[in-house]
């Protein structure tokens, strides 16, 4: 699946098409292409929330996309309704996160997207903002 001018492109679309048009608009901070993906009933699970409801998860990733600075795509597989994606996110405040998407695709949408980081580096500069504040 392409997109063109924010327009996805009529073709069929595997779920792998649809997964890698989503990490790669995250990566840009993309939301609309990122909501375009979404199905209303999505659930979104990470290693720090869960959450149900395209609202409520493009809220969530358009919160952590404002520290992303861009993703490198390392392989993207995936069957007729699944897809796995391995990307580094690069981050500001947290360097580079090896990150593994599980998403679940249907009708082109994505009905389930489950994340796999290392959350190390998010909670040691949590723990140093807490230390700073206390």
């Amino acid at each position: 699946m392409e997109k063109y001018g924010g327009v996805f492109m009529a073709e069929r679309r595997t779920a792998v098409d649809v997964a890698t048009v989503f990490i790669k608009a995250f990566g840009t901070g993309d939301m609309a292409t990122v909501t375009e993906c979404l199905a209303e009933d999505v659930v979104f699970q990470s290693p720090r929330v869960r959450l149900e409801g395209a609202e409520a998860v493009t809220a969530a990733i358009g919160g952590f996309a404002q520290v992303v600075t861009g993703v490198d795509i390392i392989a993207a597989l995936g069957d007729a309704e699944q897809a796995v994606v391995v990307y580094d996110m690069r981050t500001g405040p947290f360097g580079t996160l090896r990150t593994v998407d599980h998403l679940v695709v249907r009708d082109g949408k994505i009905i389930s997207d489950v994340v796999v980081f290392d959350t190390y580096e998010m909670r040691k500069a949590e723990e140093t903002q807490a230390s700073a504040a206390g």
